[in-house]
């Protein structure tokens, strides 16, 4: 993960760290061929369940963060030739 997805995940990891604050993380949805053409090293997820349990799982090894935040997902797509999520 990188750039615009990175940023908001370790934001939302530091805002819930002190248990003070109730913090959601919204997440873009994407169809499976669109995580295909977007996401790297092949990684596609089933369901957004699956794509959540990648994410605490990721940033918990990084930042040593209890991921205390909860995740929402949205349906949503890619405009091809931009890789730009809406």
């Amino acid at each position: 993960m990188t750039g615009t997805a990175v940023n908001p995940l370790f934001r939302a990891a530091y805002l819930a760290k002190d248990g003070h604050r109730k913090v959601t993380l919204v997440i873009p949805w994407l169809s499976k061929s669109h995580q295909e053409y977007l996401y790297p090293n092949e990684i596609t997820f089933n369901s957004p369940t699956e794509q959540e349990k990648y994410v605490r799982e990721w940033i918990e090894q990084r930042t040593k963060l209890s991921c205390s935040f909860n995740m929402r997902f949205y349906p949503g797509r890619i405009r091809d030739k931009e890789k730009d999520r809406i």
